[in-house]
C-alpha cells in the first residue's frame, strides 16, 4: 500500500518530493524479473494501490490506519511505500490493532532503520516526519524495549531526544557503534534484533531511505549512512523471517534525484525482501514434501511435529 504525502516531511522542515515516492517505486520495481533460480510459489503479492491524500494530515493519518488495521486482519503481512516516515505511526499501530483482531494475545516489536531517532513531540497537536516513534510509543501498543532504534547518527538527534529513549529503555544501535566495533552491519543487525524476536509474536521493519549514504532523492539526505548492499543483506534477512509481518520503505523523493537510482535502490530493497520471504516458503515446501513423502506409520507423529517446526522457523 502506498502513502503518496509528504505533508509530514514539509511540516517538519524537510525537503519536498517524497508524495511521488510510492509511485515511482513501483515503476521500478515491476520492471525487475523473476529470480532465476527458485520460486514466488507459496504466496501471492497484492498491490492495494495508494491511500486517498487529504490536505489534513490528521485525515490522512486516519485513512492509513483504518487500511492498515483492515488489510492486517486479512493479509499474512504488511509492506507500506512512503511517503513521510510520519505513517509509520498510523500504518504499524493500525497493523497492531489488525493483528489483535485475529489473535488477542499477540505481542509486537518494531526495529527503525533510520539516522533519526524521530520521537519529537507534536507541534500544534500535528504529526509530521519527526514525530512516528514517540507516538508509538505513547499509544502504549509496544514496549519501549521493544523498539530498536538501528543506525542512529549521534550528531543528528538532539540530547533530549536520546534520553527520552534511554528513559523509556529503547535500544539504541548508533551507525557509529556499528562501524567502529562490528565486522559487518547485518552481523551486528541480526545481533540486536534476534532476541527481541525471541520475546514478540510479531515484528515490524521499517526503512527510512535517509539511512542510505549512496543515493541523494531523499528527505534528508546523509553525508555518512549504510550503502544500498548493506541495506539488502539486511532487507533479505528480513524477508526471511516469518516473525516479520509489517515492512516500511520511506521517504522516497524523486524529484530530488534525475537519476532515478533513489527509487531504483528501494525498488531493490524490496525485491530483496520479498526474495527472502519467497525462498523461505520454497524451503519449507520442499522440506516438508521430504518429510511426507519418507513417513511411515512408525514416524507419522514425529513427522508430524517436525513439520510444525519447519513451518515456524526461518532459514538462514
Amino acid at each position: 500500500m502506498g502513502c503518496p504525502d509528504d505533508t509530514g516531511v514539509l511540516l517538519n522542515r524537510g525537503r519536498a518530493g517524497a508524495a511521488q515516492g510510492p509511485n515511482e517505486i513501483r515503476r521500478a520495481f515491476y520492471k525487475m524479473a523473476f529470480p532465476m533460480e527458485g520460486s514466488w510459489e507459496g504466496f501471492s503479492l497484492k498491490d492495494f494501490g495508494n491511500i486517498d491524500v487529504s490536505k489534513d494530515i490528521c485525515s490522512t493519518h486516519r485513512k492509513v490506519y483504518e487500511a492498515s488495521q483492515f488489510l492486517s486482519k486479512s493479509t499474512q503481512g504488511l509492506i507500506l511505500l512512503g511517503g513521510g516516515h510520519d505513517f509509520a505511526a498510523p500504518g504499524f499501530l493500525g497493523f497492531i490493532s489488525g493483528r489483535r483482531f485475529l489473535n488477542s494475545k499477540a505481542t509486537f516489536g518494531l526495529v527503525n532503520i533510520d539516522p533519526h531517532l524521530d520521537v519529537r513531540e507534536l507541534e500544534e497537536n500535528k504529526p509530521n516526519s519527526g514525530t512516528p516513534f514517540r507516538q508509538i510509543l505513547e499509544s502504549g501498543e509496544i514496549q519501549g524495549s521493544h523498539l530498536i532504534q538501528f543506525g542512529c547518527r549521534e550528531n543528528r538527534n538532539s540530547q533530549t531526544h536520546f534520553n527520552f529513549c534511554k528513559e523509556n529503555q529503547v535500544q539504541m544501535v548508533s551507525l557509529e557503534k556499528i562501524r567502529l566495533k562490528h565486522p559487518s552491519s547485518l552481523h551486528t543487525f541480526k545481533q540486536a534484533v534476534s532476541p527481541l524476536m525471541r520475546k514478540v509474536t510479531e515484528l515490524g521493519v521499517t526503512l527510512d531511505m535517509d539511512s542510505c549514504s549512496e543515493v541523494t532523492g531523499t528527505s534528508a539526505a546523509p553525508g555518512i549512512g549504510f550503502s544500498v548492499s548493506e541495506l539488502y543483506e539486511i532487507a533479505y534477512w528480513v524477508g526471511t523471517q516469518t516473525k516479520v509481518r509489517y515492512f516500511e520503505i520511506a521517504e522516497v523523493a524523486p524529484s530530488l534525484d534525475p537519476s532515478g537510482k533513489t527509487a531504483l535502490s528501494a525498488a531493490e530493497l524490496l525485491y530483496g525482501f520479498l526474495l527472502g520471504r519467497a525462498r523461505f516458503f520454497l524451503a519449507s515446501k520442499n522440506l516438508g514434501k521430504n518429510r511426507i513423502s519418507n513417513k511411515t506409520p512408525k514416524n507419522s507423529k514425529k513427522s508430524h511435529k517436525r513439520e510444525q517446526e519447519i513451518s515456524s522457523h526461518p532459514v538462514e
